[in-house]
């Protein structure tokens, strides 16, 4: 039978704090998903926050429908941004007690066959296994990242009775949850190995790129425009945060010579301190640059000659950064700047389309190699584009979202039947 005639009228509850039109990765990848379900016959039910992930976060409606999804915005403790924790926090404490109660009132009127969260709030499976448990479904667990795993590895949060209570909180989601998805077997491998959650619940769906991003020409506007000629340019595009170890990548330019350009793209809290290390060593191989508007992305991909991603080492299975899919869609090799096993690293391994480097000097060494040897960079490109289309398309990434909920929905079907 078709997935479509499977699917058709099951209603998912699908919860996060970020959705579309907010730019936040998660939630662009969450709109990206409800609409390839809802293709695919499922009908979705929303409830997110306003747009929030920015100072500037776009206005949206508190209800708006679309074919078969209907979003419910609800607050977020009055604030906008993530400038600071205490703004984090109260965002996260007003989304997760204005969406439980939305929840409520949806419970009254509607039947779900089905509960979907993220990670975002990091609390808000909380709400998955409450909703579970009020509107008898099964509870599928989205985990995108993995807190407060991240935060005491990069030394942002001490253990301690926070952690422990975190820790006790996680746990409860896992047991509860009747499937887990996560983005690649290092993520799987970890949730075993130290959360203790069985292999059976576990799925492993990578995401993909939100936009439609395809291989263009390398000169281009965006290199007119930001003068960067026929120059080898070396592209890395996103959040500069505590999980990004830049300053290997700050480190190689500092040491590089010859028409090498560095481009830095975004924005995050590591970008002031980048900036000041770059001017501080006088590095005019490096440029910084704010976000780029969205018609921008595949010309400021198609510009570049390498892509970086990078992790700190000690992340590899708490994070797949975003970034990964879009490149290679945009047929850019990778540079994987961090562990030499962590999901990024796999990929380009697997099918030699990029390269790993560990270290600030394996980084200087492999750009230097790299600027001078235009036939590899353009085979790895090549590579990257064709991982892409056999591997890590929406299409691709729904037809196994679509296999995980149908067991998903039968599992639930037996318990209310056992229940009765």
């Amino acid at each position: 039978m078709h997935a479509t005639q499977q699917a058709h009228g099951k209603r998912l509850l699908v919860i996060n704090q970020y959705f579309a039109p907010d730019t936040a990765a998660s939630g662009q990848v969450l709109a990206s998903l409800c609409e390839g379900l809802a293709h695919r016959g499922f009908e979705i039910i929303v409830v997110c926050g306003f747009p929030s992930y920015t100072d500037d976060a776009p206005e949206a409606p508190p209800v708006e429908g679309r074919q078969e999804i209907t979003v419910y915005r609800v607050g977020t403790g009055g604030v906008k941004g993530r400038s600071s924790i205490r703004k984090r926090i109260q965002g996260y404490l007003g989304f997760m007690l204005s969406a439980w109660k939305k929840i409520q009132v949806l419970s009254l009127r509607e039947h779900f066959d089905a509960v979907v969260t993220l990670t975002n709030p990091p609390s808000v499976g909380l709400l998955g296994v409450l909703a579970q448990h009020k509107l008898h479904c099964p509870f599928v667990y989205v985990v995108h990242d993995l807190h407060p795993d991240i935060l005491v590895k990069c030394g942002r949060l001490r253990s301690g009775l926070v952690v422990r209570l975190w820790d006790r909180m996680n746990s409860l989601i896992f047991t509860n949850a009747t499937a887990i998805v996560v983005l690649g077997d290092r993520m799987r491998e970890y949730l075993q190995v130290e959360k203790c959650v069985s292999n059976e619940k576990i799925r492993v769906i990578h995401n993909w790129s939100t936009q439609d991003i395809s291989p263009r020409p390398r000169l281009n506007s965006f290199r007119t425009i930001h003068g960067l000629g026929d120059r080898f340019v070396v592209l890395y595009t996103g959040n500069m945060g505590i999980s990004h170890n830049l300053e290997y990548l700050l480190e190689a330019a500092a040491k590089t010579q010859g028409d090498t350009q560095f481009l830095f793209v975004g924005s995050g809290e590591k970008k002031a301190s980048l900036q000041a290390t770059a001017k501080k060593l006088g590095l005019s191989n490096v440029i910084f640059l704010p976000y780029q508007p969205e018609n921008v992305l595949n010309d400021m991909l198609a510009a570049a000659d390498i892509c970086v991603v990078a992790l700190e080492p000690e992340l590899t299975g708490l994070a797949v950064p975003s970034k990964t899919y879009p490149i290679l869609a945009a047929g850019k090799p990778i540079l994987a700047i961090g562990s030499s096993n962590n999901e990024v690293a796999e990929i380009v391994r697997q099918w030699d389309c990029g390269w790993v480097a560990t270290t600030s000097d394996e980084t200087h060494q492999l750009l230097q190699r790299l600027a001078a040897s235009h036939d590899e960079v353009l085979r790895a490109g090549d590579n990257a584009r064709k991982a892409y289309l056999e591997n890590f398309t929406r299409e691709k990434a729904v037809t196994r979202y679509v296999e995980m909920l149908k067991d998903v929905l039968q599992k639930g079907e037996r318990t209310r039947k056992e229940c009765c």
